[in-house]
């Protein structure tokens, strides 16, 4: 039987079916992953946080390839999807403008300075460009917001993140042009964090130096920006097993008042902590890296023991100091407890359009 549909029937399909075509913007808004890689070698692991409305914030682990996460994330084409990717898969570039202008600058200069940097970093590199960015704005010397409408004397530092063409064809593989997705979103996992100390604690160079369970890299910031990333395999993992080899893993994470009841076991954890720690630094001081100021960030330091250590034997170089990014047992935020060693996770939930979201829902 043929179905009539009346002209308020109609009308009513209409209203309903927008509706829902705006309770289903709202719910892609509103649902995320936000998939963190972990470094490591051997056996590859992404921590997953997971963001929907019922369930507030869900967090994971899993222990799969780059590969089978991003086609594992087609199956969630209503959520966004943010990827803290490890810093050693993107290419930093930073140049210097000095421009004077006699009009206002347009957004038509502006693109003609990004284009010719563009074309020149084509003789440089053959990796795919993610995305530029700009910061240090000033004007007649004045420290300025904004570039377009200023005029006279201009000075702005130009970035360009590239991403490793094969990291890119892991992408592209099954979202055929990645950069056409309104849904994915590609970042370095420190580079929020690195703006973080940037921007608030103005802080124009230091070291960043995470000390995973299976992987240890260093990310040297000067004037501001990227100088470089240099990784080592002598990571947490390595030191639990020297603990483990000596028979005082249970002085792990104990103070030092405590130890002190046991010179044995003093004299063990001390040895311990402190050729990891000779290691550690002759790594730093063969980069030519002891002259800043250290930000770590890792679940290593909760042990006190290891801090004091490190940061006597740090200071000896140039008389610079180490400070642990967190080390708080009680650090909450969106619900949850935060470890030391998942402060670029919670640094970028905080960093971005994803704060409003989850301030929102809070509320």
């Amino acid at each position: 039987m043929a179905r009539v549909f009346s002209s308020r029937t109609v009308e009513n399909n209409v209203k309903i079916n927008t509706i829902s075509i705006i309770f289903f913007i709202l719910t892609l808004y509103l649902m995320f992953y936000l998939w963190h890689e972990i470094y490591d070698k051997h056996h590859p692991k992404f921590s997953v946080v997971k963001f929907q409305d019922k369930f507030w914030l869900q967090q994971y682990d899993r222990y799969e390839s780059l590969d089978n996460i991003v086609a594992d994330s087609l199956w969630y084409q209503n959520y966004n999807h943010y990827f803290l990717l490890d810093d050693n898969r993107f290419h930093f570039f930073r140049f210097d403008i000095y421009k004077e202008f006699d009009e206002p600058m347009k957004m038509a200069d502006l693109d003609s300075i990004v284009s010719d940097r563009i074309d020149y970093l084509k003789s440089l590199t053959k990796e795919e460009l993610l995305f530029p960015t700009i910061d240090n704005i000033y004007v007649d010397w004045e420290s300025k917001k904004y570039l377009i409408w200023e005029k006279w004397q201009i000075f702005f530092r130009l970035y360009f993140i590239y991403i490793n063409r094969n990291t890119l064809l892991e992408f592209n593989r099954y979202y055929w042009n990645v950069f056409n997705q309104e849904n994915v979103f590609l970042w370095p996992e420190s580079f929020k964090t690195v703006s973080f100390l940037k921007n608030k604690l103005e802080r124009d160079s230091f070291l960043l130096l995470y000390i995973k369970e299976n992987s240890c890299k260093v990310v040297a910031v000067e004037d501001w920006f990227y100088k470089q990333i240099d990784q080592i395999n002598f990571w947490v993992n390595y030191l639990m097993q020297m603990y483990k080899d000596n028979q005082i893993v249970k002085y792990w994470y104990k103070s030092a008042e405590e130890i002190d009841q046991n010179p044995l076991a003093k004299n063990l954890v001390l040895e311990t902590i402190r050729f990891y720690i000779d290691f550690l630094c002759k790594w730093l001081a063969d980069l030519n890296l002891t002259d800043k100021d250290i930000f770590l960030v890792s679940s290593i330091v909760k042990n006190w023991n290891f801090m004091e250590e490190f940061n006597k034997t740090y200071a000896g170089f140039h008389n610079k100091y180490i400070v642990p990014f967190h080390h708080s047992d009680q650090l909450e935020s969106y619900w949850k407890h935060w470890n030391p060693e998942e402060m670029d996770t919670l640094i970028f939930l905080n960093s971005c359009k994803i704060k409003k979201q989850l301030i929102k829902h809070e509320e």
